[in-house]
């Protein structure tokens, strides 16, 4: 969490500038508002990374709402209550945080909805600089954050195998300097290579950029040889598209579109009056 408020920190000094002279005058003053959700039907999330960037500044933030929570009206989810110019120049981050996370954990949730088989999980595509924030969001929104980072699982993809020659020769390599303690992935796109990196010993199958009638045939026949593989789906997924590929056989469905292609949330502070 130190990483994140950091990163926030940031933002909130980027965001003054040197001053923010129309704020200046109110220093000393004490405030009190509420960050106001004015979208409905929406999954709260950015509570707890705001009240922690709010203790780093002084401010106090007592929630309202849970990170996670859906809410069907618009209300109040966060009361703050402080110096007046330190709440006026995070006001921006605070909602900015706040809607991009909640847009992503309510996408999240919709498209989790749709699934009876396989657990949705999100992709390293992420907005610039809100890649932490997005996968705690796809949490709230009831999926997965996937690899936080690249070192987190051992992900042997379609460029791996070309410079490596081949299925084996890449898990055999990469093997070699790699921990018991950690998993190994395999993208592929055929039957042939699907079937040799379960021979291998693999611990996910990723098929990528195939149809559902591609899915369910290498997929039967993969669970079939080992039924402890797992196995993920990825490419050209969407929420129209996405109960084609949840099958029996399919255990994780990862799309970038939980996390690119966000719903819109509309917050705002709303300053009460002085404290």
């Amino acid at each position: 969490m130190e990483r994140v408020i950091d990163l926030l920190l940031g933002w909130v000094k980027e965001d003054e500038g040197y001053l923010d002279l129309a704020s200046f005058p109110l220093r000393g003053t004490h405030a009190n508002a509420h960050v106001i959700l004015k979208t409905p039907n929406v999954v709260v999330s950015g509570i707890g990374v705001v009240v922690a960037l709010c203790h780093r500044l002084g401010i106090e933030a007592s929630p309202l709402v849970r990170d996670g929570e859906f809410l069907k009206e618009t209300k109040a989810v966060l009361e703050l209550s402080g110096d007046a110019y330190q709440v006026l120049v995070t006001e921006r981050t605070i909602l900015n945080v706040m809607a991009v996370m909640s847009g992503t954990a309510t996408v999240t949730r919709r498209f989790s909805e749709k699934l009876r088989h396989a657990r949705i999980a999100a992709t390293r595509k992420v907005l610039p600089g809100m890649g932490l924030l997005q996968k705690i969001a796809v949490l709230h929104g009831g999926g997965d954050p996937h690899r936080l980072n690249l070192s987190e699982c051992v992900m042997i993809k379609d460029n791996h195998l070309k410079l490596y020659g081949g299925v084996e020769k890449a898990i055999r390599e990469v093997r070699r300097w790699c921990s018991f303690a950690k998993k190994i992935e395999v993208e592929v796109e055929n039957l042939k290579d699907a079937l040799e990196a379960v021979r291998c010993g693999v611990d996910i199958v990723m098929l990528d950029n195939l149809s559902p009638k591609e899915v369910k045939e290498i997929s039967e026949k993969v669970k079939a040889l080992n039924p402890n593989v797992v196995i993920e789906v990825s490419g050209g997924i969407n929420e129209e598209n996405l109960p084609l590929y949840d099958l029996e056989t399919v255990d994780v469905i990862s799309t970038s579109e939980i996390t690119m292609n966000i719903q819109k949330v509309d917050l705002s502070l709303e300053v009460n009056g002085r404290g």
